[in-house]
């Protein structure tokens, strides 16, 4: 088993020794702290992530086969808000656009599905809002969550709409705001496709549809417009009546397989990337479309033989139309009065089939793509989409070693894989509870990257299980003698302290830390970030709701010979920087007022004597630094 232990540059947390150097801390990262974990208690990523283009609203606005429930869900939105859509199989998506057209919303935008419900937060008036969370596991919201948003839809007089997949994904206390849909008439959807799709060959394709097609009456709505698009090729000579009915009848995955097997590999190469990130940026799809083809054919040839597809060979709408995808341009989703294009396949379910057939049946590839989905950049830019990717393949891919990526991902020095390891372990306990925990019993006593990863794993866990369970785990990690999880540690316990209600509990169990020898390097560390010794975003907020406890750290960080040095360089460093810099000034009162809270000449002198008593040598370190945090209270704009 490796026993590498080199730490990330980005999560250099805790200060080392350098006995080289005469003893001198180095090693912690530059630069003002502000998280950066990609699950669990984040920071939030946008709310809005796709706005509906007028076309699109046009389309629903004016072909839309409503299902007998259609009524109740229009109530209910209507009344309270909030209405949450269950069955697949129903047209729940378009269902939802239709519900929020016919409220009078201003605009409809699809919220963040990565977003818990119980984080959203500035909603727009007159919005309408589409938190489309289908096949999730588990519950994705609980009471208080849906009580919350509830309350701010209705003073923010807008609307949302939440798509689940069963009532059962409900708390009690929504249930009424629940609708349970029919699929819509079959042959109502499919005449509905045949008017927006054309005019002049109407009655042709209309004969098609009712005659040779025959839709069941309970035929899902996807499989009902594909009956009406395949109804005006054939009506327009451009498909054979028999090709047309196999089309109609074949499953996706036999589909799927039938156009792969006529791609060149740039076609490949861009259904599998828009398989994977179906419904983002059509730009920054086809980049990592052609990264993926310049990858698969330095495979193929060596990088002697490497020559790029010609330039000008084929054109955007060529290449679209020959892997079945098209693209919506919208409004941009964060920038106003901007706009961004979006690429998409043409069927419902192409995505998935796509993903399992490339990556089943063509095993010399895998290597090459799971190189291209598992780049920092990619993770970073498309965690969610990367993230369901690995998910769908260890669940529904045959293999003997399931969890081979995540293996693969969670004995890597980058944070972004660990974390990407940690989520997919996430996503699978709810089904396969017994191989995740396993998995991460296993990595408890693995290498130094794996014990980073139940770091991860358990900050997640912070979200859905009591938080004593979380900073257990973290406990237990912290006693490693390995320096990248005890890191992770200390990351991971800055995040949790970024969710208000834990910072309480938090900091208590923190603060018994730094007396444990056994994991008192890492709760010093956690005390040098929280308290400001070490430029951290949230220092100055935990200072105004929890001073008492953050002064007992960092005293002890202050005392401690672990920690003592770089807290006594910091305080000098902000003492000379403080008359040029106000944030070194801002800094040096926060810690001031924590190390001597009595600000007067007694109450330095004091705080001075304490640290004198046991480091009398560096004692006017500390001296000169509460003498210039005095002056600089004394100061007419700080005064005033």
């Amino acid at each position: 088993m490796s026993d590498e232990d080199e730490v990330p540059d980005d999560l250099r947390l805790i200060p080392t020794h350098n006995h080289a150097s005469g003893g001198a801390f180095q090693g912690v990262q530059a630069g003002v702290v502000t998280g950066g974990v990609h699950f669990g208690v984040t920071a939030e990523q946008e709310l809005v992530v796709l706005r509906a283009t007028e076309a699109e609203l046009d389309d629903v606005r004016r072909h839309f086969e409503p299902t007998d429930r259609y009524a109740s869900a229009r109530r209910v939105l209507r009344e309270h808000g909030v209405v949450v859509l269950a069955g697949p199989g129903t047209g729940r998506s378009y269902t939802a656009r239709r519900l929020l057209v016919d409220i009078g919303a201003d605009e409809v935008v699809e919220a963040n599905p990565v977003r818990a419900l119980g984080t959203f937060a500035g909603l727009e008036t007159g919005t309408g809002y589409i938190w489309d969370v289908r096949g999730a596991a588990g519950d994705r919201f609980d009471r208080a969550e849906f009580e919350r948003v509830s309350r701010l839809v209705r003073a923010a007089a807008c609307h949302l709409v939440i798509v689940l997949d069963t009532p059962d994904q409900v708390p009690g206390g929504a249930r009424e705001h629940v609708v349970r849909l029919t699929p819509p008439p079959a042959a109502g959807v499919a005449r509905a496709e045949l008017d927006r799709l054309c005019r002049e060959d109407l009655d042709r394709a209309v004969a098609t549809l009712e005659g040779e097609f025959a839709l069941e009456v309970d035929a899902a709505p996807e499989k009902a417009v594909r009956a009406a698009r395949l109804a005006v090729r054939v009506a327009r000579g451009q498909l054979g009546c028999e090709e047309a009915l196999r089309e109609l009848r074949e499953d996706v995955e036999h589909a799927v397989e039938r156009h792969l097997a006529k791609q060149s590999d740039l076609q490949l190469a861009l259904s599998f990337a828009v398989a994977l990130l179906e419904n983002q940026p059509y730009d920054e799809v086809m980049a990592q479309a052609l990264l993926l083809d310049d990858a698969l054919r330095r495979a193929q040839v060596g990088e002697d033989g490497f020559r790029r597809n010609p330039c000008f060979a084929t054109s955007k709408g060529q290449l679209l139309d020959a892997v079945g995808a098209a693209t919506a341009v919208r409004a941009h989703p964060v920038h106003p009065r901007l706009r961004e294009e979006t690429v998409h396949f043409t069927r419902q379910g192409w995505a998935g089939a796509v993903l399992r057939r490339l990556w089943r049946e063509y095993p010399l590839a895998q290597e090459v793509l799971w190189g291209w989905m598992r780049a920092r950049a990619m993770i970073r830019r498309f965690h969610e989409p990367v993230l369901r990717a690995v998910v769908t393949i260890v669940t529904e891919i045959p293999a003997h070693d399931p969890l081979r990526l995540v293996e693969d991902l969670a004995r890597k020095q980058a944070a972004d894989h660990q974390q990407l390891a940690a989520a997919v372990v996430a996503r699978l306990e709810e089904r396969y509870g017994e191989l995740a925990e396993n998995t991460v019993e296993s990595w408890s006593r693995g290498t130094a990257y794996q014990q980073a990863t139940v770091v991860w794993f358990s900050l997640g866990q912070a979200s859905t299980r009591p938080l004593d369970d979380c900073l257990r785990r973290l406990e237990i990690i912290a006693r490693s003698d390995k320096w990248t999880p005890r890191n992770a540690v200390v990351a991971a316990v800055l995040q949790l302290l970024r969710v208000e209600e834990h910072r309480t509990r938090v900091l208590d169990v923190v603060t018994a830390w730094t007396t444990n020898r056994r994991v008192a390097k890492v709760g010093l560390a956690v005390a040098m970030w929280a308290t400001g010794y070490y430029p951290h975003d949230l220092a100055e907020e935990l200072v105004v709701t929890h001073a008492d406890r953050l002064a007992v750290l960092a005293g002890r960080a202050l005392m401690d010979p672990e920690t003592r040095d770089p807290a006594l360089a910091c305080l000098e460093t902000l003492a000379d920087e403080a008359w040029l810099k106000p944030a070194s000034a801002d800094r040096l009162l926060v810690l001031a007022n924590l190390l001597a809270p009595e600000s007067t000449w007694l109450g330095r002198r004091k705080a001075v004597a304490v640290f004198a008593a046991v480091h009398p040598a560096q004692q006017n370190t500390l001296r000169n630094a509460l003498r210039v945090a005095r002056r600089l209270r004394t100061r007419p704009e700080r005064a005033g």
